[in-house]
């Protein structure tokens, strides 16, 4: 495993991207930039934080490959993962919000994205962006947003947490013994609960049963069982049972 950290880039997946077109990444490497100036997340958003308080890293793994419709298997791995790890460091109330942030209770924590390029409908190359709120322990514009620091009182020392966990995804992603889809159910947020959601401006209450091998969240609805996309939905707040 190569680990190359950074004081700051845009994005450490962009970075890994450039090494990967460069022909340069033949192992195993993780880009870890102490601040981004345009990290990314989900749905197009900008992941923001502090210089030097949170874990901001990429991995590139060489030859690992998935078809198109089981791509979303690699988001279930590093999020039970991820998941599993935050617990053994006591980290409480961990749940994986679909698709694939990490909370603490209701407040992220953490969040994921995975980046592909397909060539015949599989995999050529496969790039894992995460964020790991640690030390930060002030979200003013995040009101939904909680750190490591937050919920232990504890502060981290950032390369021995990159150090613990690396080696722990790589296992899940190249020795995939373990039954994932089941992992990530029992982790699933608000599964067989009511929430309510935005489907474009159409807001209504689902309760979450599944999510499919491909990625799609499976919600009982007033008029039957629907399947949508990780673009077509949002959570709008939960619903108290």
């Amino acid at each position: 495993m190569h680990i190359i950290k950074l004081d700051a880039t845009d994005s450490t997946n962009d970075y890994l991207r450039q090494m990967m077109l460069d022909n340069t990444l033949t192992t195993p490497t993780v880009v870890w930039s102490l601040f981004q100036k345009k990290g990314k997340g989900q749905r197009g958003q900008v992941w923001t934080s502090p210089a030097g308080e949170n874990l901001m890293f990429s991995l590139y793994i060489p030859n690992l490959s998935r078809s198109a419709d089981q791509l979303f298997s690699i988001h279930k791995i590093v999020s039970v993962c991820l998941a599993d790890w935050l617990l053994s460091l006591q980290i409480p109330d961990i749940s994986v919000k679909w698709p694939n942030d990490i909370l603490s209770g209701d407040k992220k924590l953490a969040g994921i994205l995975v980046e592909s390029s397909m060539q015949k409908s599989m995999t050529k190359s496969i790039i894992i962006g995460m964020g790991i709120n640690v030390n930060q322990i002030q979200f003013p514009e995040l009101p939904n947003a909680s750190s490591m620091r937050l919920c232990t009182a504890k502060t981290y020392d950032l390369n021995t947490l990159l150090l613990s966990f690396i080696p722990k995804l790589i296992e899940g992603l190249t020795h995939p013994g373990k039954d994932w889809d089941t992992a990530y159910h029992q982790f699933l947020y608000g599964l067989n609960q009511k929430r309510r959601f935005m489907n474009g401006k159409h807001e209504f209450y689902g309760i979450i049963r599944s999510v499919t091998p491909d990625g799609k969240l499976v919600l009982e609805t007033e008029t039957g069982e629907q399947l949508f996309e990780v673009k077509e939905l949002q959570f709008v707040h939960i619903v108290d049972q």
